[in-house]
């Protein structure tokens, strides 16, 4: 008899991450997407009437974060963290996760994660990988989406000249203008921004490659006259992907 796939819940309040992560459960045949929740909150609320076998959950989310809503579920089902932030790896052990996956998630890392669901195959090599329709590359996204609060933002990556932190902020810089967001640089990178089209300079700056004009010294000068500096701990990494020359 076969045993029925494991229904997942995907909750996180990037767009991007529930694509990449959709993708990773329909190539899994045990798997099933049962729903997207885009706040704790939503899940919650999802998780009460509808109940499933397996949370795939970001921490960071705004107005409740995802051990919130793990310690506001009195039987959880079964959890597998995925946030950029390592820090909370033992808090999240603390409530007797499966597994607590790093973003970026490699695919590989996906299926060692799954296989320690108690009902999965035994070992990782036992579990059925669907192979995708048609390989091919993964597309570089076309815009980069922010939510803040209950609206989303998309802005065209071309559109973009230089992205700043700002406390727990980030100012993204356009030609149309500037938006500020709840939101960090760290993360952007690491789940939307792609490399190396876009690099860190400074630990408050993010460039676009082709944006940059001009290196003199420690000091990068955009398209658009704006500059910014360049600092020593990411030179080697940004002289070694831009194409131009230091002046």
């Amino acid at each position: 008899m076969n045993t029925p796939p494991l229904n997942v819940l995907i909750v996180d309040d990037e767009p991007l991450a529930h694509e990449v992560l959709r993708t990773y459960v329909e190539r899994v045949a045990h798997l099933r997407v049962a729903g997207h929740c885009y706040t704790a909150a939503e899940a919650l609320s999802f998780l009460h009437n509808q109940p499933v076998d397996v949370v795939l959950l970001d921490i960071q989310m705004p107005e409740m974060s995802g051990l919130e809503l793990l310690a506001a579920l009195p039987h959880p089902p079964h959890i597998i963290l995925t946030t950029a932030h390592a820090e909370f790896a033992l808090q999240g052990y603390e409530f007797g996760v499966v597994d607590y996956l790093l973003k970026p998630v490699p695919f590989p890392r996906f299926l060692k994660a799954v296989g320690r669901l108690p009902t999965a195959p035994a070992t990782p090599a036992a579990i059925a990988v669907v192979a995708p329709a048609a390989p091919a590359p993964p597309a570089t996204p076309a815009a980069l989406l922010l939510r803040d609060g209950a609206s989303t933002h998309r802005v065209p990556l071309a559109d973009i000249l230089w992205l700043e932190a700002y406390g727990n902020y980030v100012k993204v810089h356009t030609a149309a203008g500037r938006l500020v967001v709840t939101d960090t640089l760290r993360r952007l990178l690491a789940e939307q921004l792609p490399a190396p089209t876009f690099l860190r300079v400074h630990k408050s700056y993010v460039v676009p490659l082709q944006q940059v004009e001009r290196l003199a010294g420690s000091q990068l000068t955009l398209r658009n006259g704006q500059v910014l500096p360049l600092g020593a701990a990411f030179r080697q990494d940004f002289l070694r992907h831009w194409p131009g020359t230091v002046g």
